[in-house]
């Protein structure tokens, strides 16, 4: 392993620039001090503006699947039933986050490669009128699958039903717009696109549906929306300890984030998932996600003929780039780079160039550069 470090390519976590982690190195304060209350404040006020919602955003400590609980917990009763459009292995975890709820989840499963569209939702309630909700990934992970929100959002607020959005691999890399498009609940986790160390689980609300959420929900001792929307009021308003340390770096990077231009980091990361799947394509490799329902955060793509993952991994890993296996029934069969939050172009660059290489060590026959080139001609169509 090169300098004996390696360069983090998957899809979460994902890298942390070192203004980030100089971030965390600050001294822990009182957590219900005024420096600390600013600090959480501007961070919530931040988070808003990517989220893009007026509404309540809930900082808590724990991992996206906490803030999926949370977000759950939101529109789920016992007895509720939940339609849940999965398109890979991740729409499992709102399926069962629905049952561990008391809720039933009407499960709807796109096909491999495939996400929904607004004539499937359309349908999909046409014959379930009596759902409580939809839920959904924006992006599966699994599968690099992305989900055309907007689209599908206008069509659940036609029907009059809540949607909750699963954003962990898309918030801070793909276009989010809550009060507009008319995303009730969405949720992510800090380890992703927006470039911070795992441990924080964030909710979003839009206006619309904040102020009726409280009544809607099941809260229990740790997930009660109405104590911790009070706590990002103010952390004086204390509910549960905040991850001090953490938000200091959450701050830190949403800063960074919101300096680069919301606009400008979306188009960077779609430039960055299309010159990723032309040199996969030009390397003869398939990809998973179909087009038009390909993330812009993350690509996952078959292994060749004759390619087994742990030999995969280990040559990668040989070469200083760490990379991603499949999960769920395609565990074995895929391998996935992520391209989000703080990766730039420049470590494209590297792991094609290490792919290539682990692919001729274990006998592939690829012609070293041939990934490189589409990917270059691809930066360079984008004038970059």
């Amino acid at each position: 392993m090169p300098h004996g470090k390696l360069l983090l390519m998957t899809p979460g976590p994902t890298l942390v620039d070192f203004e980030t982690l100089l971030a965390m190195a600050k001294p822990t304060v009182n957590h219900v001090s005024p420096e600390f209350d600013e600090i959480h404040r501007e961070a919530v006020d931040m988070l808003r503006r990517v989220f893009g919602t007026r509404g309540g955003v809930v900082i808590l400590p724990g991992s996206g699947t906490s803030a999926m609980e949370l977000a759950l917990r939101s529109v789920v009763k016992p007895g509720s039933r939940v339609l849940v459009l999965r398109a890979g292995y991740f729409g499992g975890y709102l399926e069962k986050g629905v049952r561990a709820l008391g809720g039933e989840p009407v499960v709807a499963e796109a096909q491999l490669g495939s996400g929904f569209t607004a004539g499937d939702l359309d349908r999909l309630l046409e014959r379930n009128r009596d759902v409580a909700a939809v839920a959904l990934q924006h992006v599966d992970t699994s599968t690099s699958v992305a989900n055309p929100i907007k689209e599908l959002a206008e069509t659940a607020r036609r029907w009059g039903i809540p949607l909750v959005v699963d954003g962990v691999a898309s918030v801070g890399g793909m276009e989010v717009r809550m009060d507009d498009w008319g995303v009730d609940v969405c949720f992510t986790g800090s380890q992703k696109a927006l470039g911070v160390p795992p441990g924080l689980g964030l909710v979003a609300y839009s206006e619309s549906f904040t102020g009726e959420v409280e009544a809607r929900g099941q809260w229990s001792l740790y997930f009660s929306l109405p104590d911790l929307l009070r706590e990002m009021e103010s952390t004086k308003n204390y509910y549960i300890t905040p991850a001090v340390n953490l938000v200091y770096a959450l701050r830190e990077s949403l800063k960074t984030i919101l300096a680069e231009g919301l606009e400008e980091r979306y188009k960077r990361h779609k430039v960055m998932a299309e010159a990723v799947r032309e040199s996969l394509k030009a390397l003869g490799i398939n990809l998973v996600a179909r087009e038009g329902f390909q993330a812009d955060t993350v690509t996952a793509a078959y292994l060749p003929g004759g390619v087994e993952w742990p030999s995969l991994y280990r040559e990668m890993r040989a070469r200083g780039v760490e990379i991603a296996g499949g999960l769920g029934e395609l565990k074995g069969r895929i391998f996935r780079i992520g391209h989000m939050g703080q990766v730039g172009y420049n470590e494209l660059v590297a792991t094609i160039a290490a792919l290539e290489r682990s692919l001729k060590a274990l006998g592939v026959d690829v012609k070293l550069g041939q990934g490189l080139t589409a990917l270059q001609e691809t930066l360079a169509k984008h004038y970059l």
